[in-house]
């Protein structure tokens, strides 16, 4: 009698919590790759960065300092070009992600709504 109230039980418990863990899961697969790219989208930019100060530590006269000045709108262009293509990356996680919680929420509705008319 109890093993029966029990498994039932289980069940229950198994359809109740498995759409909580595609949730956690499709939420933590985001993170990752939301922090992988954040990583990835650091080092790129320090990178930058060094190749910059390399760069001034090589200024010794008036032609090297043009040279430099003149590099820094290529500069500039290669940034933003990097920061727009970093952001419609991070816009393009973001819908994904959407679209995944709004197929989730619809296999939630049409399990919900099966499990009512067997109710």
């Amino acid at each position: 009698m109890y093993e029966e109230f029990f498994k039932n039980t289980g069940n229950q418990f198994e359809t109740w919590v498995a759409p909580a863990r595609k949730l956690n899961s499709l939420i933590v697969e985001h993170l990752a790759k939301v922090s992988e790219f954040q990583m990835e989208a650091a080092r790129a930019y320090s990178d930058l960065s060094v190749e910059q100060l390399r760069a001034m530590t090589k200024i010794n006269d008036a032609k090297s300092l043009q040279d430099f000045v003149s590099n820094q709108s290529k500069l500039v262009k290669t940034l933003s070009e990097k920061v727009s293509q970093d952001t419609n990356t991070l816009a393009g996680f973001g819908k994904d992600l959407t679209a995944e919680l709004q197929k989730l929420a619809q296999e939630n509705v049409a399990a919900a709504s099966k499990a009512a008319k067997a109710a």
